[in-house]
């Protein structure tokens, strides 16, 4: 009902006022009846995903254990851990709840923010010493129903209140592997989606009433304030999609309303966000700018010899992940209507400009999620199908920026009025075929299917007393968060570090007649093979039971096997 109530609000002129048309009323309503139908199967196809997920990313597991820290998770040479000391550093304790001065403190260890890893503390504290995926996931459903009613909201101002084109808008975005990758990746993507789109949706109200005169402090001032104060501390890519919103907006007061004291206003209000933001939070400057990730985000900036392979890159991604493949057919329509509108225009055959989309909202946001998709285009790390986490909060922008442009074009050439069933039908049509076809192809990203069967291995061999070790690296023991689900099915895991040659002489593994073992990607096998072998005469042979992403793991078995 919230949902329904809000998206009511959005689609009136004046929030809950009485409309003064029965035939509009009548006609905002049938509206407001498809987007209910088109955001209840989009959160049940973004739920049914969320049941399919199998596993997590490693910087997954980081997400519960810098929120539930308990001790530190700290594995020693030669060690053993027991199941429930490894589970501990990955759940909130009972009398650990609400804790947010350590989560505050972990993340200023780390490189992110801290306002996520507050919500996120605060969900778990409700159920302490439990770990579940639906945790991280209800978070991100919750939001995501949120976003989608902000899309829907954004593409109605920015196309000049045309219900149908934001209804299309929101219909392909939301059932597309991009956005429901989003959702089931437990991090703060789809919060900082939801301050992104909030932002650009003050920005664009801003421009369709803004006249001559001051900016409306309590309309648009002190709620951008809010939005830059939580988003920046949500995640650091927010800065980047304001200061190109701020630049175009800043363009339009001084070009259409002649007034630079709105772009001063403007700034100041913008400076004591940010400026508050630095006092909850003092470690924000060092992670952008001298931290580990901040160092190799403007490494990565300034090395122009990259700036095409990048681009290329994430180009590919938004290509299969948004459109299906069939970007350079969308390109295509755009440029066929380019041609018919010239041609048109030639013969003056255009229509009214009354029927097309108002070019300063589109041209704003256009040059916000240009500027952003490039900036994060140079920045941002190249991990493969999993990148698209960082382009997530301008997908669904892009997706109205290249509609509105194909219906401006439209605009020009037939009246809106024009328009047929039949049309709007084939586009629905054509909508659900390119998003079915990517949901069923297997591109939703972050579910790992495959640790069904490997947790079901581990689960055999716990049951069976067979012992495990881990052969570590030494300083990167946080691989070893990439096969949590696995190792807690076992009671205690015995870690090694993977540098050293000398035989494992412990007990228990000493005299074990068979072993699972976990070798770090990067180690001899050999060696380490051997090294266990030499300590365990019951031992005679191995195999490979499957890779990981950062380990191989291995069957040890003796002659009775």
């Amino acid at each position: 009902m919230f949902y329904a109530c809000y998206f009511f609000q959005i689609f009136s002129n004046n929030g809950l006022t009485r409309m003064n048309n029965l035939k509009d009323n009548i006609k905002k309503r049938k509206y407001l009846i498809y987007f209910i139908i088109i955001w209840v199967v989009q959160m049940a196809a973004a739920f049914y995903f969320c049941t399919q997920k199998a596993g997590f990313h490693e910087d997954e597991y980081y997400t519960y254990y810098s929120t539930a820290r308990t001790a530190g998770f700290y594995v020693e040479d030669g060690k053993w851990m027991d199941a429930e000391t490894y589970r501990n550093e990955f759940v909130v304790l009972p009398g650990q709840q609400f804790q947010y001065g350590l989560v505050r403190q972990v993340q200023s260890w780390d490189v992110h923010p801290p306002v996520y890893y507050w919500i996120f503390h605060t969900v778990a504290s409700f159920v302490p010493g439990v770990f579940s995926k639906w945790i991280g996931l209800g978070i991100n459903l919750f939001f995501h129903g949120i976003n989608l009613i902000l899309l829907t909201y954004l593409s109605y101002f920015v196309s000049g209140k045309k219900e149908k084109l934001a209804l299309m808008v929101t219909l392909f975005y939301g059932l597309t592997p991009a956005a429901v990758s989003g959702v089931v990746f437990i991090r703060m993507y789809e919060l900082l989606t939801m301050f992104i789109l909030l932002c650009a949706i003050l920005h664009v109200k801003a421009v369709c009433r803004a006249q001559a005169g001051k900016l409306s402090f309590i309309r648009f001032l002190l709620p951008l304030m809010v939005i830059t104060y939580l988003g920046f501390l949500t995640q650091y890519y927010y800065f980047i999609f304001l200061f190109y919103i701020a630049i175009a907006f800043c363009v339009f007061c001084l070009w259409r309303d002649k007034n630079l004291w709105n772009c001063l206003r403007y700034g100041i209000s913008q400076g004591a966000a940010f400026g508050m933001a630095y006092l909850t939070y003092p470690s924000c400057l060092g992670q952008m700018f001298r931290g580990q990730r901040g160092a190799q985000a403007t490494e990565n900036f300034l090395d122009l010899s990259n700036t095409m392979m990048r681009f290329r890159f994430f180009l590919d991604l938004l290509d299969e992940y948004v459109f299906g493949k069939l970007l350079a057919g969308f390109l295509l329509v755009v440029i066929g209507l380019f041609l018919f509108l010239y041609f048109r225009r030639s013969r003056g055959q255009l229509v009214s400009q009354d029927t097309v989309i108002p070019w300063w909202p589109l041209g704003i946001i256009c040059f916000a999620v240009t500027g952003y998709f490039l900036t994060v285009s140079k920045t941002a790390l190249l991990l493969g199908d999993t990148s698209n986490r960082y382009q997530l909060p301008v997908y669904g922008m892009i997706v109205l920026l290249l509609f509105g442009i194909i219906s401006m074009m439209w605009g020009h050439c037939v009246p809106q009025q024009n328009w047929s069933n039949c049309l709007v039908a084939a586009a629905v049509v054509i909508c659900l075929a390119i998003d079915l076809a990517g949901l069923m192809s297997g591109r939703v990203v972050f579910l790992y299917p495959e640790d069904r069967e490997q947790v079901v291995f581990a689960k055999q061999q716990a049951q069976a007393g067979t012992p495990v070790i881990y052969l570590y690296h030494e300083g990167a023991e946080w691989c070893i968060w990439d096969v949590t689900n696995e190792l807690w099915e076992y009671d205690k895991v015995y870690f090694a570090a993977a540098g050293s040659e000398s035989p494992i002489e412990d007990s228990v593994i000493t005299n074990a007649h068979s072993l699972v073992v976990y070798v770090a990607d990067g180690a001899d096998v050999q060696t380490q093979m051997s090294r266990i072998m030499a300590g365990n005469k019951n031992l005679t042979d191995y195999e490979l039971q499957y890779e990981e992403k950062y380990c191989d793991v291995y069957y040890f078995y003796g002659r009775k096997r």
